[in-house]
């Protein structure tokens, strides 16, 4: 047998009540405790008097803080829409739905454009062509400037055109070509070919700068920086281009073409200019590149041979040739990679680094130094604008959107009619100018990305043009410009 269990032995205990009133040491101890803690809460005298301060210094500091991050969260959303709205041809931010801030008369081939900062328009009512800049928040006008009046009867009609570029101080030049006699001439057996007038003019405060003429028939003109380049019919059929200095006409350069181009039979199509500052091109029955700042010549085409060129965003130029395709080349012409197609001329912030063509049914995007396709994207649609690395696309019944990164379409809408006003952006929308049932347009405003309907708003019938100018989205028609904001 095991041992045996002592027996259990028991000890008196002695129970204490808390609510004893007796005055016993343990009670008294745990009522101080509460007491302070009573006092912590109801900010009694001690301690916890003196940790209010921290408490509310500490919360100063929270919301401080806080209101200082959404302050720079804030301000820095503001310069970024202050950057975007800054790129010509694309619009402010609309979060809600716009209103119309001004309008105005405007009318002929160039009725509105950019120049100094401001709106400028062009206008020819009350029998006088007559030039106005306004500013584009309020509508005020800054100044204004009779250009030529109206033709009277038995002659033909006038109409001015004005050019700006990028460079806000650059010159404004506005031509018009002298009105000759309906069905008249000089008697000579060569028809008399008036003289088309130039007109340079301030666009900060609208004063003229110069003024002077180009002789023969005028077949295009394109800016270069605070020149132009001129192309001209002379009466053997060549072609003559020049570039003047803009303020008085001074001959900078001048080529003649070796072969006459124009057709006095109207069998072929006439001559035209292309080109920017870099690179014009003289397009006719052979084309011919020549460099917009010496003049030299880059390219000559073979007879038959039709050649369109583009600048590039690095300084070189893009050609296409039909029966050949396209080609990137550096600044002096030096072929840099055969490309599909030609570059085609966005808006936008240049988020998107390649560049995109539209190669009949499909999208290419390739990369500007070497050619290389980086995707491509089956598509009757053309790209039209680029922001936030999100291209805008447009086709004749239809708009959308594609990932510029991958060549992912994002969405796409068939409109209920032919789409004739290309869309423009303002960084949130692809807005267009939609036409509707019985005639009717329509404003509508699409998410960026999802293609979601924001808003709409009811626009006049005879909308030519959307554009943004100065941040501002201008809707052009036939002879006004509405200015929405």
């Amino acid at each position: 047998m095991g041992g045996v269990r002592p027996a259990s032995q028991m000890r008196p205990v002695e129970l204490v009540d808390d609510d004893d009133p007796s005055g016993t040491g343990g009670a008294s101890a745990r009522d101080d405790a509460r007491a302070r803690a009573a006092a912590d809460a109801m900010g009694a005298p001690g301690d916890g008097r003196r940790r209010w301060p921290w408490v509310v210094g500490a919360l100063v500091v929270v919301v401080g803080a806080a209101a200082v991050a959404t302050g720079v969260t804030e301000r820095a959303a503001h310069e970024r829409a202050d950057a975007f709205a800054a790129l010509p041809g694309v619009v402010r931010p609309l979060e809600q739905v716009p209103v119309e801030r001004w309008r105005t008369v405007a009318d002929g081939p160039t009725p509105v454009l950019s120049a100094g900062g401001a709106i400028v328009t062009v206008a020819g009512a009350q029998g006088r062509w007559t030039v106005r800049s306004w500013e584009p928040a309020t509508g005020a006008l800054r100044w204004e400037v009779p250009v030529v009046d109206e033709a009277g009867s038995g002659f033909e009609s006038v109409a001015v055109a004005c050019s700006a570029t990028a460079d806000p101080a650059a010159l404004l030049l506005c031509t018009w070509t002298e009105p000759g006699v309906v069905y008249g001439g000089s008697g000579e057996s060569t028809p008399y070919v008036p003289p088309t007038q130039v007109l340079a003019l301030d666009p900060d405060g609208g004063e003229q700068r110069g003024t002077w003429e180009i002789e023969g028939s005028l077949l295009g003109l394109v800016r270069a920086e605070g020149d132009v380049v001129v192309a001209t019919g002379l009466r053997d059929r060549h072609v003559l281009v020049e570039r003047r200095d803009g303020t008085d006409g001074t001959v900078r350069w001048s080529w003649t073409s070796p072969i006459p181009l124009v057709d006095n039979g109207g069998v072929r199509a006439a001559p035209r200019l292309v080109g920017d500052d870099r690179v014009v091109g003289l397009v006719a029955m052979t084309t011919t590149l020549l460099d917009a700042g010496t003049g030299a010549v880059l390219e000559a085409g073979p007879p038959g041979r039709q050649i369109l060129v583009t600048g590039l965003p690095d300084g070189g130029f893009a050609t296409w040739e039909s029966g050949y395709g396209g080609t990137l080349r550096d600044a002096d012409g030096e072929m840099r990679a055969r490309v599909p197609g030609l570059p085609l001329d966005v808006v936008g912030d240049a988020s998107v680094d390649e560049l995109l063509m539209d190669i009949g049914n499909r999208v290419v995007a390739v990369r500007p130094q070497d050619g290389v396709a980086t995707w491509r994207l089956p598509s009757s649609m053309s790209p039209v604008a680029v922001a936030h690395r999100v291209v805008v696309m447009a086709g004749e019944g239809s708009v959308g959107a594609v990932d510029g990164a991958d060549g992912r379409l994002l969405w796409e809408e068939e409109l209920v009619a032919e789409q004739r006003v290309p869309p423009v952006t303002d960084g949130l929308h692809v807005l267009t100018a939609e036409p509707a049932r019985e005639g009717l347009r329509h404003l509508v405003a699409r998410g960026l990305r999802d293609g979601v309907e924001a808003w709409r708003l009811g626009l006049p019938s005879d909308v030519r043009q959307l554009t943004g100018i100065g941040g501002r989205l201008v809707v052009v028609t036939d002879d006004a410009v509405i200015v929405l904001a």
